[in-house]
């Protein structure tokens, strides 16, 4: 099996003032994004779970998810 791909960030060590402002603009991208997509975000979020939950208890649910969302 091949390691799941994920995103990195890859910064320089940074003083505490430029550590407070990145935090300050990454929540502000992270509440501008649940602002535009929370209600789809959270429908796959419940998907994801669901699926998760039946693959780790072996339920037989039918798991078919719409095709529009990435697991």
């Amino acid at each position: 099996m091949s390691p799941r791909r994920h995103a990195q960030v890859h910064l320089p060590p940074l003083d505490a003032g430029y550590a407070l402002t990145l935090v300050d603009i990454f929540e502000r991208a992270i509440e501008a994004i649940w602002r535009a997509h929370g209600e789809r975000m959270s429908e796959v979020a419940h998907l994801r779970a669901h699926r998760q939950h039946a693959t780790t208890t072996g339920c037989d649910e039918d798991m078919a998810a719409p095709e529009d969302v990435e697991p």
